[in-house]
């Protein structure tokens, strides 16, 4: 056979074919070499520093952790403390809880055995990590009952814990359990089934029934759906909404209460669930809010059942009866475009979400609609399906709104297992207006050790001014809160906050433009919840519960302050970094409002009117002309023969390297010389090649390094790869956990303690990068809740901008301390995962400016100090400087896509705000959806992804070097680029000797070891075919 040249031509062929395969997954593995190193748990490039004058000085930020142990000991350590401030105690009856530490316990539902840990797509939990319920709870010291345990534990037989969706490692999840629309509880003839004696040792195991309800929660799913629509077939609840029990879980309850005479209910889920049917319950004696609690969350929840720790969380988000009924859910889900099928799939235009419910969300709707019912300003009349029967059902007939019927738990609540008093010692409102002086005193007048947060609300009039221009108050909103120590019982603290007052001020974008300040009585108020705050309000106003308030107020836990000018619009017309500020999403190409592109298409909430404008469902919009020209993400028309010759590239004269700017202020006039270095081709390529990626620079000497996705840690590296100061860990092949430990960054929220917040930054985020040397974090995550059915709300604080920015903020500056760039995700209006990628969000900019950016704002100009911080040297530095990373949403900004909002990008976060960081896209690469001549105009630096999509053709030097815009814009992105890795720890070990080296990891050795075997064959088929064929030639003669 192989004496014919027909064989050996054909073995060549193939050969050959091999080969260049084995080279084309060469070249592959080394253009995604960091996604290939994440994937494989490897590490393919080491930075070398050698040994010079400069290389102890070169390490501006150091690890607290010195080997693998110390940094597993470390990250755990902290998991735990965290978690502890993180469960909100939302009913007591009876001092039920806590219970003694040896307490045998029972633990009932599908959520005892197998809770939701974290996220199931985005900062998932680590499961190599992970310590589960059970195991936790006996390390305390409860005694478990084992029978009702290995029910349980027999439905899931066989079955292992679930693969990442996003990153790498174990998922501590079983896949079966993972509905949205399905709580998957077990009835008791299942449990009869797996475990015939599940219930023989209730009277051995009767300290405590300890039940658990949970909910999933993540990344890039369709998630919660209200009333049938979100109910599996036969799932059946009792408000009608996925959020409330199922007849399976409601049979689980009726089991433990019949059996036991206390009954503790853990509530295992992010989303706000309607608990009226627990709360109302007399048989439910506690209900603790865990969220999720993350690896090592158990333990803390453990300490706070058994009193180790007090509990000192607060809500974050309302909790209503029926959440469905909220005004933002008339606008959620899949709502089409009618003409979405006239553009082309690479434009990625979908749907459209019209949020109608203007700035009432969360607990601005309710306490709005409530004061307005007591001042008897409206509000009480009702159109059927906006309100909730007394059971939280949907009321089918017309009647009467009532804010029992609605909420269950108000923003802001949470118990203690002690007693506190808040005195409001004292108000002073500064002549400027911009600021105030607020000072409280807390005493514990309780029998144990706790913290109390002081949460500080105000109210601003409503006038004939905001009616007139569709301005929208709410009747009470979050100023500030701060978190006490752990008071002894008797011990007092006082505490002095720096009110920022420009979170007072309402956007009129109709006549002034601005931010304004009506004249009018102005309150502030201290509360336990922001309910309380409100009646202390209305009490101070003369009203009493005769008028329909709920409870009596304290009017000695407020403050009037009076503004008697006009209307003012000059205060807070101007930001910190002293730049205008005007209407930016209101008209144009930015425009949110979709009044502008189709006028008369939706009447937004108002409280004038409560029954008359509340939202209905915005459906069948056909975009027109003008829609489509910005929907189709090719708007702006590149030129082609501008002059550009004052724009320098490429220059070879200079030695600087960025190496010689750390640390250097955006403003250095060295930046210059070093950006005339960069090529233009330089830049493409960076930009392009950024998905986990940070892609070298070679003209500056910024070396290429390793990001990962992390609001929760490092998704994709572990332990192993560790190294202090770019010296692996002796001991890290012992050690094969993540950073992926801490309680979801919702329940950090909870927690409402900014210095906690502060030091997650510091651990989670921070060390993260130096431990694995990932100089780019992508978080943390801040979006705000608009209701409570968005699946990915974990990831994200919570409902109030105040809250959820100051939080943020925190964590960012913790972050930054140890170098870590962050990226905060998603800007802007990331407000459902359904048709994340695509969909057009409209909205006033009102409700734009005050909620979603407002919330943004406070990290990107480092507000929100604590007052712990305020006088303390050691923090002398913290809050200088804002956040320097950020990445777009997936969604649009009205019409356009999220990188390519001028109003959004440019006005606002680089004007106003003053931002001159990294902007990345979220996963687009450079391809149509992302906009991207539009997106690096307004100043977009790189574009998360795989490479350059085929309908872009102008990804070239030689394409854009006739449009003076484009590349005076990519000089200033490169700017961005290189100011934001020259003050983080991208340049932490780096001196002028510092190279990075390849590491020969397996899969090099697999592709050179094919590259090599098939070449050689290829050439041994080579000969073998020429030789054949003169054979046969010589046997033919």
């Amino acid at each position: 056979m192989f004496k014919k040249p027909k064989v050996w031509r054909g073995l060549t062929a193939v050969c050959a074919l091999f080969l260049v395969f084995s080279m084309m997954a060469a070249n592959i593995f080394e253009l995604y070499r960091t996604s290939v190193d994440a994937f494989f748990g490897t590490r393919s490039q080491v930075m070398v520093t050698s040994e010079s004058d400069d290389a102890e000085d070169a390490w501006i930020y150091q690890s607290d952790f010195t080997t693998a142990q110390e940094a597993y000991e470390g990250f755990k350590e902290f998991a735990i403390r965290e978690s502890q401030e993180t469960y909100a105690l939302l009913k007591n009856d009876n001092d039920a809880l806590p219970i003694a530490s040896d307490s045998k316990i029972t633990l009932f539902g599908i959520r005892s055995y197998a809770p939701v840990y974290g996220n199931n797509g985005g900062s998932t939990p680590d499961g190599k990590a992970t310590v589960e319920i059970f195991d936790a709870f006996a390390e305390r010291g409860f005694q478990i009952n084992p029978s009702m345990l290995a029910a349980y534990e027999a439905n899931f037989v066989g079955e292992e814990w679930a693969t990442p969706q996003f990153g790498g490692g174990i998922m501590p999840q079983y896949t079966s359990i993972t509905s949205y629309n399905d709580p998957c509880e077990l009835t008791l003839d299942e449990l009869a089934a797996l475990n015939p004696d599940y219930n023989s040792q209730y009277s051995e195991y009767s300290d405590a029934a300890i039940v658990v309800f949970g909910r999933p929660g993540g990344e890039n799913g369709d998630g919660y759906y209200p009333d049938e629509a979100g109910l599996a077939d036969g799932v059946e609840t009792v408000t009608g909404n996925i959020l409330s029990l199922s007849t399976e879980e409601q049979a689980i309850l009726d089991e433990a209460k019949a059996n036991f005479d206390k009954v503790i209910v853990l509530i295992n889920a992010a989303n706000p669930m309607e608990l009226g049917s627990l709360a109302e319950d007399p048989e439910v004696d506690a209900i603790l809010w865990i969220g999720f609690p993350g690896a090592y969350g158990f333990y803390g929840v453990a300490d706070v059942l058994n009193g180790t720790v007090s509990p000192s969380a607060h809500l974050g988000d309302v909790f209503a009866k029926n959440s469905a009924l909220a005004p933002a859910m008339m606008n959620y889900g899949n709502i089409p475009w009618a003409n979405a099928d006239d553009f082309s799939d690479d434009a990625n235009v979908n749907s459209y979400l019209v949020e109608a419910e203007g700035i009432y969300t969360g607990y601005r709707y309710y306490e709005t609609r409530y004061a307005d019912i007591v001042m008897g300003n409206g509000g009480a009349e009702a159109s059927a399906g906006t309100y909730a029967n007394p059971d939280g059902t949907v009321a089918t007939t017309d009647g009467i709104w009532d804010y029992s019927n609605e909420v269950v738990y108000p923003f802001g609540y949470g118990l203690s297992y002690t007693t506190f008093e808040q005195k409001l010692d004292s108000v002073e409102i500064m002549g400027d207006k911009k600021t105030a002086t607020v000072t409280v005193t807390v005493t514990n007048t309780g029998d144990v050790a706790g913290k109390s947060v002081i949460q500080l609300y105000a109210q601003a009039p409503y006038t004939d001014y905001d009616k007139q221009y569709h301005i929208e108050k709410s009747a009470v909103q979050l100023m500030d809160f701060e978190k006490t120590n752990t008071l002894q019982p008797g011990e007092s603290q006082t505490i002095t906050m720096n009110v920022d007052m420009a979170n007072l001020a309402s956007y009129d974008s109709e006549n002034a433009k601005t931010f304004i300040v009506d004249p009018g009585d102005y309150y502030f108020a201290i509360g336990d919840d922001a309910h309380d705050a409100l009646n202390n309000i209305l009490a101070a106003q003369g009203y009493t519960t005769a008028d329909g308030m709920t409870d009596e107020g304290n009017a000695a836990k407020t403050y009037k302050w009076t503004w008697t000018g006009g209307v003012d619009a000059e205060t807070f017309s101007v930001s910190k970094a002293g730049v205008e500020i005007t209407n930016a999403l209101s008209e144009g190409d930015s425009a949110m409002d979709i009044n502008y592109f189709l006028p008369g298409t939706v009447t937004y909430l108002t409280r004038s009117d409560w029954d008359g404008t509340f939202p209905k469902t915005i459906s069948g919009l056909t975009a027109n002309e003008e829609l489509s020209r910005l929907l189709g993400n090719d708007f702006i028309e590149l030129a082609t023969d501008e002059d550009t010759s004052d724009l320098v590239f490429g220059d070879t004269t200079s030695t600087l390297t960025i190496n010689d700017m750390k640390g250097a202020d955006f403003d250095d006039e060295r930046w210059d010389e070093l950006l005339n270095k960069v090529t233009v081709q330089e830049f493409l390529d960076f930009a392009s090649n950024a998905f986990h990626n940070i892609a070298a620079i070679p003209s500056v000497g910024l070396l290429q390094y390793a990001a990962d996705d992390g609001p929760g840690g490092s998704d994709s590296h572990y332990l192993t790869e560790g190294s202090y100061q770019g010296v692996p860990y002796e001991d890290a092949a012992d050690y094969d956990y993540g950073t992926r430990v801490a309680p979801a960054p919702q329940n950090l929220a909870y927690s409402w303690n900014k210095e906690l917040a502060y030091e997650n930054g510091e651990i989670i985020l921070g060390e993260s990068t130096l431990v694995l040397n990932l100089p780019i974090m992508i978080g943390p995550g801040m979006n705000i809740h608009r209701h409570a059915y968005n699946s990915r709300g974990a990831e994200y604080y919570s409902e109030d901008p105040i809250l959820s920015g100051y939080i943020g903020s925190a964590v960012v500056q913790g972050a930054q301390s140890k170098g870590c760039l962050v990226n905060i995700k998603h800007a802007a209006f990331n407000d459902q995962e359904i048709n994340r990628s695509g969909i057009a969000v409209f909205m006033t900019e009102q409700k734009a400016r005050e909620l979603e950016l407002r919330n943004l704002q406070q990290a990107f100009e480092a507000n929100g100090k604590p007052a712990s911080f305020v006088n303390d040297e050691t923090k002398a530095d913290t809050y200088t400087t804002g956040a320097l990373g950020v990445m777009s949403s997936y969604n649009r900004i009205g019409a356009v896509a999220p990188s390519a909002n001028y109003g959004v990008m440019v006005q606002i976060l680089r004007g106003e705000w003053d931002f001159n960081g990294y902007n990345v896209t979220d996963f687009t690469g450079v391809d149509l959806k992302a906009a991207p001549k539009e997106s690096i105009l307004y100043g977009t630096t790189a574009f998360c992804g795989f490479g350059i999509s085929e309908n872009i053709t102008y990804w070239t030097p030689e394409a854009l070097s006739g449009d003076h815009d484009m590349l005076a814009a990519i000089r200033q992105n490169t700017h961005y680029i290189l100011y934001a890795m020259a003050n983080s720890a991208a340049m932490n070990g780096v001196n002028s000797t510092t190279h990075t080296e390849n590491v020969m990891t397996w899969w090099r050795v697999l592709y050179i070891t094919l590259i090599v075997v098939f070449a050689v064959a290829t050439v041994v088929c080579l000969i073998g075919f020429v030789f054949s064929k003169r054979k046969k030639k010589a046997q033919a003669r």
